[in-house]
């Protein structure tokens, strides 16, 4: 079947009369924005694809509001297409914007289109300076939009834009049936291995598989992938009687899916709820299905409910959280007492639980008391993280003999402005996520109180990739970001808290308000806190020394804890070039804890927080030194390089000045052709360039941490985003290549 050319932007104009904005189809395109954003588009000839006749060209500034761009499509039947193509080339490369899809009433009732991914999906290394074609499957919005009525197609810009503003070229805009999408596709969905003893749960949110036929085929298709054998699908409020042919539609939807191996849970929340006064309208809600249950055979009963009503979201919970509490146990205690009095139904009872709950003194043993089970939520991508903030929980369900599923995201929580990276595998893809979760399967599985893994959301999880969604950011030349000279030292350096045998002529400083990254009000002056960090290497170690000024001297915890406590957080880029204009951090990327103890019953230590690596072992490559001094304290580190082996790195030529003394100005020129050179040790050498970041942490009161932290990225420091990064040199007066 021939492509449908939706737009290849020869006809008319972007400018003048609305008429002249027509596209390919007939149709219209435009912009919308909200300022301080904007975006532009103009057909022009300055970049075109194959030089015959025009593209688009799609400029924009996202700085707060919105903006974005938009084509209507007109009721077009896109069914016997798989995919939507159009070729894209960046002004500069790295720009990055997400792609949308409406149908026809989705467009009439002004309901947003529903996202299909960010562009970098469907580019391996993403928009670049070259013209490339973007492919994008229709079967990832599968039941989420009609494809029989398209209403638009929608380009949202909502990334940072790298300088002034963004600028993009797009052309030929079409339908086609593309070969190697199918494969794509298929390569891409998420699978998962099953495990009878422990099987896994998911969350369902915005699609309605009762009434939506594609949409419930896609559900138990995933489901089957996947591993999964209940869904908690949200349901509103719910009469059998009211609408006989939703009711017909609910019981074919259930028999099929038991037919399918699934269990069907109610799912709902309102924080609410959980005061007394509106328990009523929680119980009326339960009663509804129980009561349709009552009426019906085992395969077309609905099997529970997981009743995600979280009391610490209503506001009362800040005001008086004791009375809190204890209404809504005694609605859970009115609902386990209203199950039970259907007799002859199999109807289990759960509940979402977030980890802090642990603080919370018996609340979450007294609610295990009403429930089959909970679902734990404990966001991270971090399965030593997930681990250490379950153990409480698990060991509690097994107390009282119930089962605790543990919650692990999907979501893009950065997109949503709802949380950090670290609380969601959106980034990793599905193939990381499922070694995340062997490991804390691996943990937990003997265990009487672990039920499985509870997978969040449905909709999220089915556009997870197998590969990683990393997030992308233009930054500045290598050359040109700010250096921090790392001396060659042939004979090493004494690890004891004295700084006399250390080059000491480029020190970085922290010691400026602008600096301060966190807490810049608490921060008074330089004696307050302030650090001159040293770096030094030799063929088999880097050497690192921070003179810290500090008037007030906190420590009393360790490892993971320290940040509690007055330490310095330095981060490791290892691999610069690889991976340089990505914006979350990967295997070459560590962050350092070092702790200076207390000099009293604590030694100083080092603590890797990324990647997760076993401290009896990467203990054996480090070495640490502290001395208190009259205006703070002074800590020394040695990292021998053996740690970093297996890494990756980008074989780079490099071209050193003639004056070594210019090191603001020399240009290291790489080779792009260059090949990755898998080596089993990590080696450096002279001209090298290294990301870094100092991140400074003070802290004056064992109960208040991390009072501020001072960075080398200020203002810029963003988390675990090596863009932010500095840049150490290597750099020796001798030729170490001679």
């Amino acid at each position: 079947m021939l492509p449908v050319i939706i737009d290849n932007f020869d006809k008319g104009s972007t400018e003048g009369l609305f008429s002249e904005r027509v596209t390919s189809l007939g149709a219209f395109q435009g912009t919308w924005a909200k300022r301080p954003s904007w975006s532009l588009i103009t057909k022009t000839e300055e970049e075109r694809l194959g030089n015959r006749g025009k593209a688009l060209k799609m400029e924009w500034k996202f700085k707060g509001g919105w903006c974005g761009w938009y084509t209507l499509l007109d009721g077009l039947d896109a069914s016997e297409y798989n995919s939507i193509t159009f070729w894209v080339k960046g002004r500069d490369g790295g720009e990055r914007f997400d792609i949308g899809l409406a149908d026809s009433k989705m467009q009439e009732m002004e309901i947003d289109a529903k996202y299909a991914g960010t562009v970098s999906f469907f580019l391996e290394g993403g928009i670049t300076r070259e013209w490339q074609k973007v492919k994008v499957p229709l079967a990832r919005l599968g039941a989420d939009v009609d494809i029989t009525s398209l209403g638009s197609l929608v380009f949202w810009c909502r990334y940072d834009s790298p300088g002034d503003n963004s600028v993009v070229y797009i052309d030929d805009l079409m339908f086609e049936n593309d070969p190697d999408v199918e494969a794509m596709e298929e390569y891409n969905m998420p699978r998962a291995e099953f495990d009878p003893e422990h099987p896994r749960s998911m969350w369902v949110w915005k699609i309605d598989p009762v009434v939506n036929l594609r949409a419930r085929q896609d559900l138990f298709d995933l489901c089957s992938r996947t591993a999964i054998r209940t869904c908690y699908v949200y349901f509103g409020d719910f009469d059998q009687d009211d609408d006989p042919e939703y009711t017909k539609k609910l019981e074919e939807f259930l028999q099929q899916a038991h037919a399918n191996h699934l269990h069907i849970e109610i799912l709902t929340g309102n924080p609410t709820w959980c005061l007394k006064e509106n328990h009523h309208y929680a119980i009326e809600w339960m009663k509804s299905f129980l009561e349709y249950n009552k009426r019906r055979p085992p395969e077309q009963r609905i099997d529970g409910c997981s009743f995600d009503v979280e009391p610490y979201l209503a506001g009362e919970w800040n005001t008086r959280r004791d009375e809190v509490k204890a209404e809504y146990l005694d609605l859970l205690q009115k609902l386990r007492t209203l199950i039970d009095s259907y007799e002859g139904q199999h109807f289990e009872l759960g509940g979402a639980i977030p980890f802090f709950y642990e603080s919370e003194g018996d609340f979450e043993e007294n609610m295990l008391k009403y429930l089959d089970y909970s679902g734990l939520m404990v966001y991270y991508d971090s399965p030593r993280k997930v681990i250490d903030k379950s153990y409480y929980h698990v060991n509690l369900a097994a107390k009282v003999n119930k089962k605790m599923y543990i919650g692990v995201e999907t979501q893009d929580l950065i997109t949503m402005n709802q949380g950090p990276r670290s609380n969601t595998f959106y980034e990793e893809g599905w193939e990381e996520m499922e070694r995340a979760i062997k490991q804390i399967e691996d943990e937990f599985r003997s265990s009487p109180g672990y039920g499985g893994i509870a997978m969040h959301c449905y909709y999220s999880y089915k556009l997870l990739q197998r590969g990683r969604n990393t997030p992308v950011k233009m930054r500045a030349e290598p050359e040109e970001l700010p250096r921090f000279i790392s001396g060659y030292q042939e004979k090493g350096v004494e690890i004891d808290g004295e700084l006399d045998d250390w080059i000491l002529d480029n020190p970085i400083i922290l010691a400026n308000k602008d600096q301060v990254q966190y807490g810049r009000g608490a921060w008074v002056d330089r004696r307050d806190y302030s650090l001159k960090a040293y770096a030094m290497w030799d063929k088999f170690n880097l050497y690192f020394a921070f003179d810290v000024t500090d008037n007030a001297l906190v420590q009393n915890k360790t490892q993971q804890d320290m940040w509690e406590g007055d330490h310095i957080e330095f981060w490791l880029d290892l691999d610069l070039m690889m991976d340089y204009n990505e914006a979350m951090n990967s295997n070459d990327d560590y962050q350092f804890g070092f702790s200076p103890g207390n000099f009293d019953s604590l030694p100083p230590e080092v603590f890797i927080f990324t990647p997760e690596l076993d401290p009896n072992e990467y203990v054996k490559f480090t070495e640490i030194g502290a001395k208190k001094t009259d205006h703070g304290y002074i800590v020394e580190v040695r990292i021998d390089l053996q740690m970093f082996k297996n890494i990756k790195v980008k074989d780079v030529k490099r071209i050193l000045p003639e004056d070594m003394t210019a090191f603001g100005t020399n240009r290291a020129i790489y080779d792009s052709d260059s090949n990755y050179d898998e080596i089993n040790q990590y080696k450096v050498h002279q001209g090298m360039l290294i990301g870094f970041s100092i991140d400074g942490s003070d802290c004056d009161d064992v109960n208040a941490p991390q009072k501020l932290l001072i960075s080398t990225a200020s203002p810029k420091r963003i988390w675990g985003d090596p863009t932010t990064f500095n840049v150490l040199y290597l750099y020796s007066e001798k030729n170490l290549d001679e």
